[in-house]
């Protein structure tokens, strides 16, 4: 008696077969990441960013004006004008830094229970 066929063929293995490679996955982009950010922890990470860039922009203010002495109202404001550009420019410094921070703060009790209390009020 001869050996019987099946009419139907196994399906393809969700492994691809060796020697072949698959592409990676593509990056979310940074924009995409915040805004994962925020839908996970919502208002802290709002804070947070607020808190560092008030940070950052007030040390350059400060290092600005240790280093040379303007007069006058005008002085003043280019030495908060030369603050925001250089904040502008450790952007991403500042960023990776609350995407660090923020997860970590959360974990503090008390603001871990009110994310978790609150997350209904902001979840998009």
């Amino acid at each position: 008696m001869a050996p019987v066929e099946p009419d139907v063929k196994p399906s393809a293995p969700d492994i691809a077969p060796p020697g072949t490679t698959t592409p990676p996955a593509a990056k979310p982009s940074l924009m995409a990441r915040f805004k994962t950010l925020l839908v996970d922890y919502g208002p802290l990470a709002i804070a947070v960013n607020y808190l560092i860039f008030g940070l950052v922009i007030v040390g350059f203010w400060a290092a600005i004006r240790a280093g040379f002495q303007p007069q006058g109202t005008g002085a003043q404001a280019g030495a908060w004008g030369a603050a925001y550009l250089a904040s502008q420019a450790v952007k991403p410094l500042r960023l990776a830094a609350v995407f660090v921070l923020t997860p970590l703060i959360a974990r503090i009790p008390p603001v871990g229970r009110f994310i978790a209390k609150n997350k209904h009020k902001w979840s998009f």
